[in-house]
């Protein structure tokens, strides 16, 4: 009688542990779709934030507020464009025009 009595608590036990477990796993399994859901819709807005930013670095858009802002900027000219040499160790290009630093320097304080 007693090792009937330990058999059913044995079984009821684990039919218990069983649901339990169960339960337990379709309650993650909703947990983990439901964090991938956010994830996807994190990556969605992710991409759209990344779109919008492209937009606002654009030029045609910097140029566009710019003038819509009246900041009085302009495009410089080209003789006003030093372009220095990837190599620092090598001679830098002739500037444009034949200019000289000193005449560009006495140009940038005119203005």
């Amino acid at each position: 009688m007693f090792g009937l009595v330990l058999a059913f608590l044995f079984a009821s036990g684990a039919g218990l542990g069983y649901i339990w477990h169960r339960n337990r796993n379709a309650q993650l399994s909703r947990q983990v779709a439901q964090k991938r859901a956010e994830l996807e819709a994190w990556r969605l807005q992710n991409q759209t934030l990344e779109r919008q930013l492209e937009v606002l670095r654009s030029h045609p858009y910097l140029l566009r507020r710019v003038q819509e802002l009246n900041l009085g900027l302009v495009l410089p000219q080209p003789e006003q464009i030093l372009r220095l040499p990837a190599n620092p160790r090598t001679s830098p290009p002739p500037l444009p025009g034949g200019t000289e630093p000193a005449r560009l320097a006495a140009q940038t304080a005119r203005r």
